[in-house]
């Protein structure tokens, strides 16, 4: 049997207040894509990813927090194509992109989506899109629902929300669908005023390079912020890692198969005391401790998860600059259609949920524990709070990131 762990996730959608699908495969360019060519549209998930995370923890101090950065700068990017004005402005600023070319930032990101999801077998990321809405309560423009086609392969969804729950069970039924069964669902109502839904779901499933052994995994207590303590199931392997131990922060980067993709598991350093270093981290720390890794040996403790974490980012991103489009008098959403009243953001619901474990581990992860040194290795316990990030290698893309304040939570 082969090791899993499994991450999937829903992740945005952006409901839209007044507040016949066409799903053609989008025209992606054949040739190689290059890392390079990806470069900004990859810097701005890295740089809104560390902004929104600091501001989810803000929100929900000393709880797991669970994001997919990569799941909401697609949500983004593809609502900017309906926004105008100082609404798609303060878009951009969010983003570190002010004054770039929508344009060119749908091909970017088609571009962007191809490298990750390439398939080689293992792992695999998948991506969907897709927009819901009534056509009794606003009048899609046709230009706007093309370029979530031609770019983002997402369907268009005529449903009538009147029938609230054929329209509910259609819209999380596509959930379900696209999470593989992970998540069963991201709406619980469709009010009298929503208009029309803009979702991305995504799923990642990796095996792990080399696995951990299953005879290896041990009971260890998991030591919270608040001093309590809880046992918990441990995997656990001694054998070479890629880490980086720095006076403030440890990192070890452990690769899934193919080594397109690894979960990094960041936690204070020895000489770090302060109890909210997880809020200190940013892009270039984090940027920093990549530099510093080595590939050594070490003996690695990190427990079984398995979290859900879900929140609506409203209050999130109003705090980090995002205001008109949340606003029902100043929000301009005009690229996209019209109603009878001004359509701005009233909601934008994020879910994820989380595994991780060593089932079915043989093989690679047995030997992992026979060396034969005399010096003991550097350890990393992962018994209290950390921070892990799960990110495409080559383009340093996160896919999901999250703190994990409980375990057992």
């Amino acid at each position: 049997m082969q090791q899993t762990v499994r991450f999937s996730t829903l992740l945005v959608a952006i409901s839209l207040i007044s507040c016949n699908k066409t799903s053609t495969p989008p025209d992606f360019p054949k040739d190689p894509i290059k890392v390079e060519t990806v470069a900004q549209v990859a810097a701005m998930n890295q740089a809104l990813g560390w902004k929104i995370f600091k501001a989810e923890q803000l929100a929900k101090p000393d709880e797991n927090v669970l994001i997919s950065p990569y799941s909401i700068q697609t949500a983004f990017q593809m609502a900017i194509n309906g926004a105008k004005g100082n609404t798609l402005d303060e878009f951009l600023g969010f983003m570190e992109c002010p004054g770039c070319s929508v344009a060119d930032l749908n091909d970017l990101h088609a571009d962007l989506n191809t490298l990750l999801t390439e398939q080689s077998g293992q792992p695999t990321l998948t991506v969907a899109n897709g927009f819901f809405y009534d056509s009794k309560r606003m009048s899609l423009l046709t230009p706007f629902a093309q370029t979530l086609n031609d770019h983002y392969n997402a369907g268009t969804q005529n449903l009538n929300f009147d029938a609230e729950q054929p329209s509910l069970d259609a819209i999380n039924g596509w959930v379900k669908t696209h999470t593989k069964d992970k998540i069963d669902k991201i709406l619980n109502k469709i009010g009298p005023l929503d208009v029309a839904f803009l979702i991305n779901a995504l799923h990642f499933k990796g095996d792990w390079a080399t696995g951990f052994a299953s005879a290896l995994t041990t009971t260890l207590p998991f030591k919270k912020k608040d001093g309590s303590q809880s046992n918990l199931a441990f995997l656990h392997a001694d054998r070479n890692f890629s880490f980086a131990q720095t006076a403030n922060y440890n990192i070890v980067d452990i690769p899934f198969q193919d080594s397109t993709y690894s979960l990094s598991l960041l936690q204070p350093g020895t000489q770090n005391t302060d109890a909210d270093w997880h809020l200190k981290i940013t892009l270039p720390i984090w940027k920093d401790l990549y530099d510093a890794i080595q590939y050594n040996r070490a003996a690695v403790f990190v427990p079984k998860l398995k979290i859900a974490y879900e929140n609506d980012l409203v209050q999130s991103l109003q705090s980090l600059g995002i205001l008109d489009a949340f606003s029902d008098q100043k929000a301009d959403f005009t690229g996209l259609g019209s109603a009878p009243l001004n359509i701005f953001i009233n909601q934008l619901q994020h879910k994820a949920v989380l595994e991780m474990d060593e089932k079915g581990v043989e093989g690679a992860a047995v030997t992992s524990i026979g060396f034969g040194v005399n010096s003991i290795p550097p350890t990393f316990m992962f018994n209290q709070p950390f921070v892990l990030v799960l990110r495409h290698v080559a383009t340093n893309t996160m896919v999901f990131m999250g703190y994990i304040a409980d375990p057992k939570q």
